[in-house]
């Protein structure tokens, strides 16, 4: 519920406005990329290595179909061919066979296996099982009684190109012949094939690969300018908007792209707004998601600063109402910076007067100390601005400190919430800057123990705080100590350099001297 609270109210702060910066991402930037990460690969390069294996693989599977479609045909046109020639090698050997003449069948086998293309070993064996052999047979004889041949050719099924047949005489089987093909034939026919594939696959490749890269180059490069662009939102810059082009999946992207770093944009303009209004623990639980109103409240030891302008009253009325606000827009302008030097938060203004936190939000183990040393600050910048009133009096403020526990938490109602420190802590913290004239740093001397050395104090007596059954040791505190001194300087020198307008830096002189 504080969420929305929050951000209602912020949104009446602001407004609905929000700032956005219309310029193009630069191309010729690169993104980035650590050598620690892992090698970045581009898109184009995948595509086009994908296309690559794809057209290798298409390849191989139509190079095994068409191998074993043109495989089937050329034994188809072998077994034809074979046919012919072992018929006519039967006829042939049928007359020699019969006139009992072996050297005619001998020089009739050894022209066939010299003659014939591809012939390898050639068998006859006639009825009477007397064979002649060209070539090897090895395995033959065994494979040709367990199969029943006939008067066709037949291809027997052996790991070799074999065809046999019966060789018969006026109706009677009087022989068989067998001749042995070779495959050189086929490896030749399947080289050549091979090799005008592989030509033509890689020329498909080659071409394939050179539009694919072109092509995912130009589908990647929207991708790129949104990687360089998140890059640069990643690091704060909200000023890159991509360029909307087209009506595709990446225009889309692109178009949500700069929607949502206006977003962004408008979002980080309300953080830094809202950071000046509000405790920066507060902003940083909004911005981040976490729940403000589910916040522990609890007890922490803090150091509680107030600073409040001497003789404001009579300030106010002599004075123009803008000329008031901004002297007290220089001074606190001026403490804040001061303040958040030490390490100190500035939890809220109050009319004339601040009111500073130290050791919350942000926890330091010498809170004590430094606020101290931000008090004495506060007063040697108030010397260094030198603002005269009308009455001829200098603008001065009276600062009181105080250390001890606190309560945290957020108080208020449910329509206005503040998260903040209460207690007696603060209450005396605040009757201390009452004490003291202007340019005096006032607190309990327990607080002025806990600073630590370095420091003097300038007793008071016990003194009857308002609110406090027991008097408290009060005093004037100042810094002895030459190294704390400088530190001090130093703060206000910082506050006066980076938070002052030039015309008053030139009023106050060189404030390093």
């Amino acid at each position: 519920m504080a969420d929305c609270l929050v951000s209602a109210g912020l949104s009446k702060l602001l407004g609905d406005e929000a700032l956005h910066d219309n310029s193009q991402i630069h191309h010729h930037e690169e993104i980035p990329h650590h050598m620690g990460d892992i090698l970045r690969f581009p898109v184009r390069w995948r595509w086009t290595m994908l296309v690559g294996f794809a057209v290798i693989a298409a390849v191989a599977v139509l190079s095994f179909v068409v191998l074993d479609m043109e495989r089937e045909a050329w034994l188809e046109n072998q077994e034809t061919q074979a046919g012919i020639q072992v018929l006519r090698l039967g006829d042939e050997l049928k007359i020699p066979m019969l006139a009992g003449s072996s050297a005619e069948i001998d020089f009739i086998m050894q022209n066939f296996s010299q003659k014939v293309p591809y012939v390898k070993a050639v068998y006859f064996k006639n009825v009477s099982a007397k064979a002649w052999s060209v070539g090897d047979v090895s395995g033959l004889t065994t494979m040709l009684e367990n199969i029943t041949l006939t008067d066709s050719t037949l291809r027997l099924p052996t790991e070799h190109l074999w065809f046999a047949k019966k060789v018969t005489y006026a109706g009677a089987d009087v022989a068989v012949v067998a001749v042995r093909y070779s495959e050189e034939a086929w490896e030749a026919l399947a080289g050549q094939l091979l090799k005008r594939m592989w030509i033509a696959a890689t020329l498909v490749i080659l071409f394939s690969s050179i539009l694919i890269y072109w092509l995912a180059g130009r589908m990647s490069k929207p991708l790129e300018e949104l990687a360089l662009a998140a890059h640069h939102v990643a690091l704060g810059d909200y000023s890159h908007r991509l360029e909307v082009t087209g009506n595709d999946e990446f225009s889309d992207a692109a178009s949500q792209f700069n929607v949502m770093v206006d977003e962004l944009e408008h979002k980080e303009e309300i953080r830094k707004v809202f950071g000046r209004y509000l405790n920066p623990e507060l902003v940083s639980d909004v911005f981040d998601g976490s729940t403000v109103g589910k916040r522990l409240n609890r007890k922490q030891e803090v150091t509680v600063l107030f600073a409040d302008m001497v003789s404001f009253t009579s300030f106010s009325e002599s004075s123009e109402t803008e000329e008031v606000v901004d002297v007290l827009n220089q001074y606190f302008e001026v403490f804040h910076s001061v303040i958040d030097y030490f390490g100190g938060h500035v939890d809220k203004y109050i009319g004339d007067a601040v009111m500073a936190v130290f050791n919350h939000p942000n926890e330091h183990k010498q809170h004590v100390r430094n606020a101290v040393m931000a008090g004495i600050a506060m007063t040697v910048a108030c010397q260094k601005l030198r603002i005269i009133r009308k009455d001829g009096a200098m603008v001065s403020f009276r600062v009181g400190l105080n250390c001890g526990e606190a309560i945290v938490g957020n108080i208020g109602a449910a329509q206005r919430l503040e998260y903040t420190v209460i207690g007696d802590t603060v209450n005396v913290a605040s009757r201390m800057g009452g004490l003291g004239e202007g340019g005096e740093v006032v607190m309990p001397f327990v607080t002025f123990q806990a600073a630590g050395e370095g420091f003097s104090f300038s007793d008071m007596g016990e003194i009857q705080v308002k609110g406090v059954s027991d008097p408290l040791q009060c005093g004037v505190v100042q810094a002895v100590d030459e190294s704390l001194q400088q530190e001090i300087r130093y703060a206000v020198a910082t506050a006066f350099d980076l938070t002052l307008p030039t015309d008053v830096r030139l009023m106050i002189g060189d404030i390093h001297s």
